[in-house]
């Protein structure tokens, strides 16, 4: 268990629904650490495809994970809900890093938090390129 203190949901604006499945549980009855860091990027997808409008099939921009941490701090079980909470942590000009919790119902403070980084690259050239503006704009709402 971490000794930092938890994230808690009130300090996220985008927050999503992950609903989990018998399958996400392991021998223990609780979801497996794997499980965590799916979640993670299944709340960062929506987050691109929601409030940034990212066309993440088509775009000519790609992101590129570099970095994802989590610090497990109580087990979460199915059949639980599970809700994701993302903010920005840092926005540079070519990379982000959202810093990402998850929350069950029986508290506010974060069950698991950590975060992702992803850096922006040109889909032919696969090359880091400047974040789009219009993405940017979101981003700096969302701090």
């Amino acid at each position: 268990m971490s000794k930092s203190v938890a994230a808690r949901k009130e300090d996220f604006r985008f927050l999503a629904q992950i609903q989990t499945r018998w399958s996400d549980n392991d021998m223990f009855g609780h979801i497996n650490n794997v499980e965590y860091y799916r979640f993670f990027e299944m709340i960062v997808v929506e987050f691109l495809r929601g409030p940034c409008a990212m066309d993440l099939l088509n775009s000519p921009v790609l992101t590129f994970a570099a970095e994802s941490l989590c610090r497990f701090r109580r087990p979460l079980s199915w059949p639980h809900g599970v809700v994701g909470g993302l903010k920005i942590e840092h926005l540079g000009n070519s990379s982000v890093r959202y810093a990402i919790a998850l929350f069950d119902d029986s508290s506010d403070d974060a069950a698991a938090d950590g975060h992702w980084t992803h850096v922006f690259v040109d889909r032919q050239s696969q090359r880091p390129i400047a974040i789009p503006e219009a993405i940017r704009q979101v981003f700096l709402g969302h701090q």
